[in-house]
This record gives C-alpha cells, structure tokens and sequence, in this order.
C-alpha cells in the first residue's frame, strides 16, 4: 500500500464540468517519468523550425519529428536540428492521423507523450512548466487512464481550445482512432472514452489561417479522409459531424438536410466508439452548424422545424435574428434576450456558442435596432467579438442590416 499526502495542482478542470481538482491524493513512490516531444509533419518548411526551437534546451528526455511524406525542405531543416537532440522519423501517410500518432506512441514507449503538430509552438512559459507540471501529474492515481489537454490559442482566429487531449503516458492502453478529428481511447477489449483534464500550458497554433488552409488544401484532405472513415466506421457520429462542419461552405442543401438526417438517425440509437461526445451530441452540433448555413441562404422554414432540437439559447438566437431581418424587434424580445444571457445554464448547454457570445452579438444588435445606439456601442465593448455568417465582430454585417431597416 502506498503512502499517501495531498498535492496542491495548477488550476485544472475535467471538461464540460466545472469541478476544481484543488488537491489529489497521491503516490509517494512515483518514480520520474521521462518527458517526450512528438512532432507531427508533413511538408512544414514554412513552421517546422519555429516549432522545434520552442522545445530544444527544456531538459525534455527526447523530442521526434515523426514525418509522413514530406517533399519540401522538412526534412533538411529538421536535420539542423540533430545537433541538439532531435530525431527525425519516416513513417509513410497512411491516410490516417491516427495511424500516424499511433506510430508515435510506439516509437516513445514509455513516459510522458507530448503531441505537437508542426504548426504549433510552446510559450517560453510553457516549455519551462510543461516538465514540472508532468512531473507532478505523474504521481495521480490511474495515470494511465487520463489525458491531458493545453490551452490551444489559434493565434490567426483569436480563439481557444480547452478540451483537445494531447497529453497522456505512452505506456498506457491509450490509442488514437480514425483517419482525421483523430480521438484517443483506452484500447482495451471494447474502446473506452478517457478523461480529459484542461491544464495550465499554452500551444500557440496558426494553421488554420486562411492562406494556410489554401494552399495545402486542408478542406478537401479533412473531407476526403471523412469519407474514407465514413465508409470504415459508418455508425460512428463523429465523422458524419465533422463532415457538416468542414465542408459547410460546400455542401450543397440535399446533402446538408442528409447529414443532418443521419445524424438524427444515430443519435436514437446506442453507439460504441469510445468518443466521450454521444450521438445525440453531434446531432446538436452539426444542426447548429446546418442552421447558421441554412438561415443564410434563407431556407427559415427548415430552420424552425430544426429549432425544436436545438437547445434553448440557440433555437432563440435563430429565431431572433430572423426578427431582426424582418424588421420585427421589440423591447420584450430585448428583454428576453437579456433574461437568457444572464442565464448561465442556458448559454453552457449552447451548440453554437457555450460562452455566450453571439446572445452577446444580438442584444448589441437589438440596442440598435431599438435606436439605442450608445448603450449598443457601450455593451459591444465589454464583450469579446463574435463573427458568423451574420455579424461581424458583433456587427450585423451591412447587407443584413439594410434588409432589417
């Protein structure tokens, strides 16, 4: 029997609960785990160095450039990078992210595993804390079966990420599944989810900006790599989801409303894919996402009718700006909009937004309507941008406002 003492962690949560984790019991007898660094790559000239020398000369135990097919200059720049500590893998594109971070797990063994993509980078502050902060999650109890998740700031978006698990024991059961949206599950018998734990370290990540995004042609790699784990897994709602959201800006109204329709169908039925989300959770998701493209093109009636399986603050969000096109705003539904904002239970449960901001963005907007044009300037600037198909950092874009006028 171990001996036990209370450990004092950085602020963390589980996700999608606010529970605190102030203090763990913990294992005397832990013995330190080596820290290891695990790049992704593939054709990364224009990132690979400024990821690598975010990690060189942290004290972490190894640090691997897994390389899946690069034809550009990676490989060159990464053999600068030896010197310093630095191995670079070969490991063919098996048309699967999981397949390629499995290959990774492997190649650490045992330890702490660290996944970075390549166009992804540490803070100064992160890299000097992740070690600590391993060293004093090591002691945990069932280590093996959590995951560890940074604050992912999309530097090209201004946004966060909370819940991506990258983090976790390489010599754990834990195993990566599907072809891109890869997810991690305790690979034993039946996939299991993990937990995720949200810790204190920041990776800065860009490679979702727009000129990125074009010139490798992410859109199309996500959607056909969806289609390939479609047809290998077609119960799993994760693909069919994902599927809405990458390819929103070209799927065509048929083939939004039968995604859409499939998802329903799965989410009346159990699944076992060991994803933490259910299949009644995609299907909120991806109608979110399907409401907002639908709504633009003007399709309302489809809107309403899916309104029903939106959770509260959404289906209100749609039916507002409907109002707010149509000219229709009034002071009670300033009021209403106010009274759900302020309703914390009620912005958490959002598909579209659990923060709150584009309630936000319509109640800027109803102050204008309503020629409370200083008390709307005044409330935008308290609150963080939100941008859609309709505002504009909090703006109802112009063409929409001249139809509302």
């Amino acid at each position: 029997m171990h001996d036990r003492k209370d450990l004092t962690l950085p602020t963390t949560w589980i996700t999608g609960s606010p529970t605190r984790l102030a203090s763990v019991k913990v294992a005397e007898d832990e013995q330190s785990s080596p820290v290891s660094i695990v790049i992704l790559a593939k054709d990364e000239e224009r990132c690979i160095a400024r990821c690598l020398d975010s990690v060189i000369g942290q004290d972490f135990d190894d640090i691997i450039v897994l390389d899946t097919g690069s034809t550009d200059n990676t490989a060159y720049i990464v053999g600068d990078y030896i010197a310093h500590g630095v191995r670079l893998l070969r490991t063919p594109w098996a048309n699967s992210f999981a397949h390629a971070r499995n290959r990774g797990i492997d190649a650490v063994g045992r330890g702490w595993i660290v996944f970075l993509d390549a166009d992804e980078w540490l803070t100064e502050e992160a890299a000097r804390r992740l070690r600590p902060c391993l060293m004093s999650l090591s002691r945990l109890e069932n280590v093996s079966r959590l995951t560890f998740a940074p604050e992912i700031v999309h530097v090209d978006r201004g946004e966060y990420t909370h819940d991506l698990p990258r983090i976790f024991k390489a010599d754990s059961a834990i195993r990566f599944r599907g072809q891109v949206h890869e997810y991690p599950v305790i690979a034993q018998g039946s996939p299991t989810p993990v937990e995720v734990i949200t810790i204190d370290i920041q990776m800065n990540h860009d490679g979702y900006s727009p000129a990125v995004v074009m010139d490798k042609n992410k859109r199309k790699r996500n959607l056909d790599l969806l289609a390939a784990a479609r047809l290998d897994d077609p119960d799993n709602p994760r693909w069919w989801y994902f599927t809405v959201r990458d390819g929103l800006a070209v799927h065509d109204h048929s083939e939004l409303l039968s995604l859409c329709e499939r998802l329903k169908e799965l989410a009346g039925r159990p699944t076992d894919t060991g994803d933490r989300r259910s299949a009644r959770d995609y299907y909120r998701l991806a109608l979110g996402s399907a409401c907002q493209r639908l709504s633009a093109v003007g399709d309302w009636l489809t809107v309403y009718r899916n309104c029903e399986d939106l959770p509260e603050a959404d289906a209100f969000y749609f039916r507002t700006i409907r109002e707010l096109l149509g000219g229709m705003v009034t002071g009670a539904g300033l009021i209403e909009a106010i009274r759900r904002r302020s309703d914390e239970e009620l912005t958490t449960e959002s598909v579209v937004d659990p923060s709150g901001r584009h309630l936000d963005a319509v109640i800027v907007a109803l102050l204008e309507q309503l020629n409370q044009g200083t008390k709307s300037k005044k409330y935008r600037e308290l609150c963080a941008p939100w941008t859609d198909s309709f505002f504009e950092e909090s703006r109802l874009r112009p063409h929409y406002r001249q139809r509302s006028l």
